[in-house]
């Protein structure tokens, strides 16, 4: 029977090796028992770096290549997504994104003319949703609810020609102006949901519906914003 303890005893010795270089390298997804296998399927996350990713401000900004998000980032870490994904062209589908501690969204899908669907984004910690998704000409469907309720600054560039948008749900509370004219294919649920999340006894916030989405209500739905105090438009 052949002996391959040598070889065995050098492929340890390389694993060794390599779980240290890891190690150095700042790879926190190991273990000393790791096959050597497992390691090198790590050394990917060291070429380009991006699996240590913290932070998304401009990170794939103006690449006209990206498809879908690598699996690999951990969104739970982020607190910035500014301008993450702006002019991204090529990007058609985001998938459920656990952005929980993410404060900044602002231009963060700008300009993604081809994105068609989004599964999911946690927007319960963001200061300012301008420009989020402005220019999505191709998006249909955001998934989860968006939350808008620690929103300060005006929704009125958030949804600029998002033609083609028929599904969105809306949770919390939104206190601040929306403008959702210029997605005329919302359904009449979508503008329900949106219409019930407004804040209450407001009297200086309009909610900008467009005259096509307008003409889908009723005037007791209608009367869920303007009894609320909003100015429906």
């Amino acid at each position: 029977m052949a002996d391959f303890s040598a070889l065995i005893n050098s492929l340890e010795a390389q694993r060794k090796q390599l779980y240290d270089y890891l190690v150095i390298k700042g790879i926190t997804s190991i273990t000393e028992t790791d096959s050597l296998t497992t390691l090198v399927s790590k050394v990917i996350f060291i070429d380009d770096g991006i699996s240590e990713v913290r932070n998304g401000h401009e990170l794939f900004k103006s690449n006209n290549t990206l498809k879908e998000l690598p699996a690999y980032l951990e969104f739970r870490s982020f607190t910035s997504m500014y301008k993450m994904c702006y002019g991204c062209t090529a990007l058609t589908h985001v998938r459920q994104l656990e952005t929980d501690n993410v404060t900044d969204m602002m231009w963060v899908f700008y300009g993604c003319s081809s994105l068609q669907k989004i599964d999911g984004l946690i927007t319960s910690g963001i200061k300012s949703a301008s420009e989020m998704f402005h220019g999505c000409s191709s998006l249909h469907t955001i998934s989860h609810p968006l939350d808008f309720s620690n929103v300060e600054s005006q929704i009125d560039t958030t949804f600029t020609s998002c033609k083609l948008l028929s599904y969105v749900r809306f949770s919390g509370t939104i206190n601040v102006d929306i403008y959702m004219n210029g997605c005329p294919k919302l359904t009449v649920d979508s503008l329900l949901s949106l219409l019930n999340a407004l804040a209450d006894g407001v009297t200086d916030k309009t909610c900008k519906i467009g005259s096509t989405n307008f003409a889908k209500l009723t005037e007791e739905q209608k009367a869920i914003a303007t009894d609320k105090g909003w100015t429906l438009e």
